[in-house]
This record gives C-alpha cells, structure tokens and sequence, in this order.
C-alpha cells in the first residue's frame, strides 16, 4: 500500500507588523513626492548623498548609549561580534561622514531619501520602515543656510501643488533661555522640551504623565516617564497649559459677559496681559481643587505672557517676545521675582539669569535673521510664522527649529520639519561644527495626500499600449512600439493570450493607459496607424463589445499616416497632461 505524500506547507502570504508593500499605484505617487523634492533640492544647490543602512550602534546613539537606548531601534550583533543597528534616521550618518572626511569642502549641502527603521507603534501612515528624505547644509553658522532649507521646502511643496502650507519656526536658544530665567532646572530641559514636543499629538494630560511616572496609551503599552519631582511637573504643567488657559479664559470672559458673545482673540491676550485676577487664581488654585499648586503669582504670570506672545506678523512676534524679556530683567533687578532660584546663592542665581538672558536674546537675533533672508528669497510672510512655543523633539537641536504642516491634512502634525544641530558632528570629532537640515517622512505624508486624494495616484507608468489583434503583423507591432520607445514615450505591448480588441482594451482600462495604438489589416494596408485616447474613450465604451461600433465614436480617435505618429502621440501625451 503507497504512502502518502505530504503536501507542501502553503505560506501566509503577509506582511511583517508595521511593514508594507506599496502598489503600483501607491509607489508611482510616492516617487512623485521624491522626484519634486529632488528636482527643487539640486535647483538650490544641494547634492545627493547616500549612506550604508547598517550603523555601529555608538554612531546612531553615541558612545555612551545604555541598554535604554536600544528599545526603538532594531538592533543585533554582526560579523567580527560588532554591536550595530538599522539607521532609524540619516541625520546621524551625514555627522559620521562629515567627522570622516576631513577634506570635504565646507559648507557641505547635500540632501538624501532612503529608508530607515524604528520598532515604532504601527499607526496610519506610521510604520517600522519607512522613508526619509534629507536636507542639510554643514559647515555654516550663517542664518541663511536655515532660510533656505525654509525655501526649498516652500518651493517643494508649491511644485507638489500643495499652497495650503505653513511653517512655523522658533528657536530652542529662546526656550533654554526662558527656563533659566524662570528657574527649570538646565540639565532637565532637553528631557522636558522632548515631551512637550508631544503636546499637540497627545494632549496636556498625556504629557503631564510623562513628566512623571509615565503612562499607559489607549493600546495599554507603558509609556516610561521622566520622573520629575512633582514641584518642578507643577511647573512644567503651567508652562504647557495654553490649551487649558485659552478654555479657562473664555469661560470667564463669558462671565463677566453675556453667555452668547464670541470671545476674540485680543480678549483673550488682554485677559492674561493684564494680570487678570481669575487668571491668577486658576494658576495658584486650579480648577475644582481646594488646595493651591503652590507656584508664585509672579512665576504662572511670566509663563502666561510667554505663551500668549502670538501675533499675525513676525515683526510683532519678535517685539512683544524682547518685551517679555526686558520685563524680566527689571524684575529681576527690582527683586520681584519672588521665589526664583530657590536653594542658590544671589550669585548663582545672577549667574543663571544672566546666562538665561544672553540665550534667549540670541536667539530672537537669529529669528529676526531668518525672517529678512526668507524676505529676500521671496518667501511669502505669511508661508512662514514665528511661533517661539515650537519646541521639537530630537535633544540634538542647539538654535532655530522649524515644523511644516498641511492645512488640508492638519491630523498628521509636522510633514517637513528641522532645525540647527550645532554639536552633532563633535560627537565623532570632538569639535563643534554648525549644522543645520530638515526631514520628511514620505510614507506618512503620502498616506495623507492619498487619503484626502490630494496627490493623483496613477496604476501605471505607460503612456501608450500597442494592441496585438494579428499574430500575422506581430513584427510590425514591435517595430511600432520600438519607434514608440526611441521617441522618448512610454509604452508597452498587449502581452496576453487573448486577441480580442476588447479584453485588450479592457486590460489598459484597468491599469490606467492613456492611449491605445491600434494597427489592424486596413490599416497595415493603407499604411496608417490608429490612435485612440482611451481617457475620452472610456466615457463612451463603457460595455461596447463590437470593434467597429467602439471605432465609431466621436473626438477619441483618429486614424493617420504612420509617418505621422510620434507627432500626433506628443501633442495628445500634452494635452492629456495639462
């Protein structure tokens, strides 16, 4: 009796969690991205650069990384028992090749698009691999380098046909200047900007959370925390509370108000400029607790006034913020900052305060540098805003940031964002260099543009299909698309069993052709060619089975000599394009 023979294990065929494939249709439109930011990025100057996808791990995390820093990372041990990793950004690999080639000329622009990993949580357009594409200029403190990467991301995006964009920048010099003067401990600053980074994603509460002893996410993961003591969370909370406050405000404004009178937002400013009482009461007692937080008046005042520094031009963004500091200063030298520097010296805490006032004028300097050269590159104000309570996430960022978003697409945050990197490079050097280049994820801002069908999303690259009715003319058929081809147009042939017209015709239906080129016995004998616009076509050929009855139809086809074809196919593909 004959065994039986074990059939072969059939394989899932599936993907990896948080990997995907991208379609035809999804990759044709993801290339349009890459080909415009690339195309915009060489006009300005910048040349391409390409580095390896496998890093030692001290090159991505520095030398001193612990075991903390590899939970984000995909990570392994290598050949010749070498600890390395994916890249999970490309920032960290241009440092590496700068320190590396001490011939480079400086500056150096160079910009790159490849894929990079994170065992990141899977969300819409968020995945574990994912493409970056790169801008950077190395080698210049000049602010202008900082304008243009804002141009070249202006101009992309224009190209993209995307106008509905903003870019908001600040600069971290301003906000490490800000905790000095209002007391935040400096060496838990980057920590603490890091998290708030978060605030627009995940709300106040979630990042008061992570301020502390972490949290759990709506999936129940832990999310660690910073362990902050609780007066300086108390502190950061009020620092971070704009949503809260601008809530708070209205309600009693509208007491004070008839309930249905719209509150501005000049009222609103006005409310917190002018040392509202209630203001200051939310701050020392909030809302629906008995006891106080325990901040000074003074302290929630100044935090307050920092935030609700926003004005419709630059200009005043930059006045009313060099305002806030002059108030500091005389404050300070009148002592009536209160309970500032707590546990310092008067000259620790002069010490602190004056090193507090040198950053965050500095960086207002920078700003009001950047603003003039986005004016000389004919950037459009209000393309760009100075928002000083942008922050940005990476602790590498030393000076000005800047975060881009899509008013069409506000639910997925920052699509092009950066900022200067002053320190980078001394982490394979030893010295400083200035740095400064901006980042977009092309996945997640592809998944956008999709979703809300503000990108055309094509199934094929072919401009042109050959139809093949007659195995008797099949050598003219590829001297035809061989003509096709050397005329610099895309195309290809029918390579299907089937010889009928229609299920050819049907086959470049479903795959988006936009022209047909038909060559039957009348035309081969007449020596003609047929050219249909299959985009017109298929308004008219909906179920037609017949070929002679789709011939018919008006304004889609025309029949011509063949010595006339690359012509006619040139002033159609125009046509159908524009």
């Amino acid at each position: 009796m004959s065994k039986k023979k074990n059939k072969p294990k059939k394989i899932r065929p599936e993907v990896l969690k948080g990997f995907k494939d991208y379609s035809p249709r999804e990759e044709i439109a993801r290339q349009k991205i890459v080909s415009v930011f690339k195309e915009v990025f060489e006009s300005f100057g910048f040349s391409p650069l390409q580095t390896p996808a496998l890093e030692k791990i001290e090159v991505l995390k520095g030398a001193d990384y612990g075991e903390d820093n590899l939970a984000t990372i995909f990570n392994f041990t290598g050949p010749e028992k070498v600890e390395m990793a994916l890249r999970f950004e490309l920032t960290a690999s241009l440092a590496r090749f700068v320190a590396g080639n001490h011939e480079l000329p400086l500056p150096f622009r160079r910009y790159q698009f490849a894929p990079v990993w994170r065992v990141d949580k899977p969300g819409f357009g968020r995945y574990r691999e994912f493409t970056q594409f790169d801008i950077d200029s190395v080698g210049t403190a000049s602010m202008l380098a900082d304008a243009e990467i804002m141009a070249a991301i202006c101009k992309s995006f224009e190209k993209l046909n995307l106008p509905n964009y903003k870019i908001r920048f600040s600069n971290r010099k301003i906000l490490n200047g800000l905790a000095k003067m209002i007391g935040i401990p400096v060496e838990k600053a980057p920590d603490v900007f890091r998290v708030i980074d978060k605030l627009e994603k995940q709300g106040l509460d979630a990042v008061i959370k992570e301020l502390g002893a972490g949290r759990i996410d709506k999936s129940g993961d832990k999310i660690p925390g910073l362990n902050m003591d609780n007066e300086h969370i108390i502190l950061m909370r009020e620092y971070i509370s704009v949503y809260d406050l601008i809530v708070t405000a209205k309600h009693e404004l509208k007491k004070e108000h008839d309930i249905n009178v719209e509150i501005s937002d000049d009222d609103i400013a006005n409310f917190f400029v002018n040392y509202n009482p209630t203001a200051i009461r939310y701050f020392i007692k909030r809302e629906g607790r008995e006891e106080g937080i325990g901040l000074g008046e003074e302290q929630s005042t100044a935090i307050r006034n920092f935030l609700t520094i926003k004005k419709e031009d630059q200009l005043s963004v930059l006045r009313y913020a060099w305002s806030f500091m002059v108030e500091r200063i005389n404050k300070f030298q009148s002592g009536e900052l209160g309970n500032f520097g707590d546990n310092k010296s008067s000259e620790e805490i002069k010490c602190v305060f004056d090193e507090g006032i040198k950053e965050y004028s500095t960086g207002l300097f920078e700003l009001n540098e950047i603003r003039k050269y986005l004016e000389y590159l004919n950037v459009p104000e209000e393309k760009t805003i100075i928002d000083i309570t942008v922050v940005r996430g990476l602790g590498y960022y030393t000076g000005p940031v800047f975060e881009t978003y899509l008013d069409d697409v506000p639910e997925i945050g920052s699509v092009f964002s950066g900022g200067r990197y002053d320190s980078l490079v001394a982490r394979f050097s030893g010295k400083k260099m200035p740095a400064v280049g901006a980042s977009a994820g092309v996945d997640r801002l592809l998944a956008a543009l999709l979703s809300k069908k503000l990108i055309s999303a094509d199934n094929t690259v072919s401009e042109v299909l050959v139809t093949a009715m007659d195995s008797e003319f099949s050598g003219e058929y590829i001297k035809i698309l061989n003509e096709i081809r050397d005329a610099g147009i895309k195309a290809e042939i029918f390579l299907g069993e089937t010889r009928n017209f229609t299920k050819q015709v049907k086959y470049a239906d479903r795959i988006g052709v936009p022209i047909a080129v038909i060559l039957g016995s009348e035309e081969f004998e007449n020596g003609q060619i047929t050219i249909k616009n299959l985009i017109a076509g298929r308004e008219q050929a909906k179920e037609v089975s017949d070929r002679e009855e789709w011939l018919k139809a008006e304004n889609i086809q025309v029949t011509i000599d063949r010595k006339e074809m690359i012509d006619y196919l040139k002033k159609l593909l125009s046509k159908i394009k524009s």
